[in-house]
Order: C-alpha cells, then structure tokens, then sequence
C-alpha cells in the first residue's frame, strides 16, 4: 500500500538495529498509540494521541500519529511528550516524506499537509483530488502521486515546489486507493477499488489537462488488467506487481507490463504481502495465519490486518482481536500482546 512500500516488503533486513527498539501501535478504537518493547512485547505504557489514529511514521526523532478525527497530526517526543500540528482540514491519515517534510493526504479535507517534522508546523497545504488516500514517492524523491477515491485520478505533486503538476486520469468511476511507483521511477500503478482493476501509467508522460466541463485529456495511461473483487492495496518490485482481491481470496501476480504471471488463490481475505527469506508471504484479514505464495502457512494468533516488517519478521496489528504480535515465518509467533481497541498500522522506533 505506500509508507508502506515495496521497499518496506523487500530482503533488507533491520537485524543490526539496537535492541531496545518500541513497537508504537496507533489504536484507533481508544485514541492511544500503545507502545511495546520489540524484544519481549512487554508493554511500556500508552500515549493520548486525539481521535482516530490510524498510521504512524518517525521523522526529526519524532513518531508522528496521522489521527482522522482530527483537523491535526500527533508528534510525540521520545520522552513521550506530545504536541500537535494543526492541518486545518478534516482526516489526516497516510504520510510521505519527501524533501526533509511529510506530505499528510488529509481525506476529508481533499488535501495534502505539508509539515515541517523540526519545528512541529505546519507549512502549507496543497489542493488535490476529493478523498486523497495513499500517497507514493518516487524513488528520486522528486514525486509524489496522491490517489483521490472520488475523482478517478492520481495527482502528481512537486515536493520541492509545494505544488500541484496535474494528474493521471485512471477513470470517471474509479476509486484509487493504493498507488505505487517501481523501483526505476518510470512506471507507476493505481488500484481502482471500485472497478476491480490495476492500472499503469507513465511517470514521465503528459499529464491530464482538464477543459471547461473539467473533462481530463491527454492521459498517460500505459495500461489496465482485472484484479480479485475489493482490491485495496499492491506490492511492486522491479519485475512483478501484486493485487490482492480481499472479496474473492486471490492474489493476482503481474510482470510490469500487467501481464498475468499467476492467480493465487486459496485465501480468505487477502491484504498484504511481503518478501521473507527468499518467498512471499501473504496476510490475511480473515485467517490466523501467514501463508506464502507456495503454500507454506505459518499460524498467528488471529487474522491481521496490518504488518510491519522488521528485518525477517513481521509486527501484525489484530485489528478486530485487539492485540499485537511479532511473527517470525521460521518459528512463528515470538510474542503476542494486549492494546487498545482496534491497533492499526505500527511503526518500529
């Protein structure tokens, strides 16, 4: 999906970090980020972060918290002090970070914060597509694509600028929710939640200019293919594309030019997936377990809706169980801990 990107799900591994990593777990349910110690899932307390808090990210040694209720993000410091940073619009939810500032899409507000994460403030806020959702970086970090859930598009931003370039026009019903570039930067992709379909595009083509009726021409579209009812998210590396299709339990496999390699099926309500120890592992919203691409499973103490990955291993947020686990694919689970209701996406600091 983005902040967690393809990069987060590859074979680098974090093993020589310190030891006395925190595992911050946003519990959207009870408006805390639940912290753990990495090793041991020993719990170190909670911190008030606002209302909704649903993905988290590290910048400036702080550990942002995107709360959706809001009209603000949470920063909380390493001693657990807390301020915030107004957005002034509705729905803070998914970070970037490009140019040394994190890029907030904002849902309800149909913008991008722009925050300084030094000073805690706000610098401006760029006007994108209605219902901006996740936001992808290029790899030069020269990019940004936001896909908007209401208006068919995937905005192209200059992070340098603080500027809107235009857009890509993925389709009039579409609904984009993951958006993703590889790793070359010359191709990017759309989910279309709503049509059930993955579409590629140019990184480098025109971009859509709209006519008096808002009319979008001049699409760089590459390409589009069917994907699983439901899709919500993908993966993408150099040579392959992953859609799960959470409503029909597939996995579709494409090569970059959407070329169908594989359907995975078997699953029950497929979310993610990472590249582990040389296969693909698979999460499931439905299933208590991890299962790889060639049908290996690995148990977990319930479905998981979102993952973090930490070097071979995996932090699972329970979000209907209201637990946390650390899961090794080789030996299972390490630990499993109690949070607030619903914890979503972690971060590891």
């Amino acid at each position: 999906m983005t902040g967690d990107g393809a990069a987060d799900r590859g074979d680098a591994g974090d093993s020589d970090r310190p030891p006395d990593r925190v595992v911050a777990v946003p519990c959207e349910g009870d408006d805390v980020l639940a912290l753990f110690a990495l090793a041991d899932g020993e719990p170190l307390g909670e911190v008030p972060v606002g209302s909704h808090p649903v993905h988290a990210t590290t910048a400036a040694g702080r550990t942002f918290v995107a709360t959706m209720g809001e009209r603000a993000v949470t920063a909380v410091d390493p001693d657990g002090a807390v301020s915030r940073v107004e957005t002034g619009v509705l729905g803070p939810t998914h970070f970037a970070t490009a140019n040394g500032e994190l890029f907030v899409s904002c849902t309800a507000g149909d913008a991008l914060a722009v925050v300084d994460p030094e000073s805690r403030t706000l610098v401006t806020r760029i006007g994108v597509g209605a219902e901006p959702h996740e936001v992808a970086v290029a790899p030069d970090g020269g990019r940004l694509y936001a896909g908007s859930r209401r208006e068919g598009v995937v905005d192209v931003v200059d992070p340098v600028a603080r500027e809107r370039l235009g857009a890509v026009g993925v389709g009039p019903d579409a609904r984009v929710q993951g958006v993703a570039v590889g790793p070359d930067g010359d191709r990017g992709y759309a989910v279309d939640q709503a049509g059930a379909r993955i579409v590629a595009f140019d990184t480098d083509g025109g971009l859509v200019r709209r006519d008096g009726a808002g009319a979008p021409t001049d699409e760089p579209v590459l390409g589009e293919a069917a994907v699983g009812a439901d899709p919500y998210d993908l993966v993408v590396t150099a040579d392959r594309v992953f859609v799960p299709g959470r409503d029909d339990g597939v996995v579709h496999e494409f090569d970059r030019d959407l070329g169908v390699v594989a359907v995975h099926e078997g699953f029950d309500r497929p979310v993610d997936l990472f590249r582990i120890g040389g296969e693909w592992w698979v999460l499931d919203a439905a299933a208590p377990g991890l299962r790889s691409l060639l049908g290996a499973v690995v148990e977990t103490p319930a479905p998981g809706l979102v993952a973090t990955r930490v070097g071979d291993r995996l932090v699972v947020s329970h979000y209907d169980d209201d637990r946390v686990s650390l899961v090794d694919v080789e030996a299972g689970p390490v630990w499993t801990a109690e949070t607030g209701a619903y914890p979503f996406g972690s971060v590891v600091v």
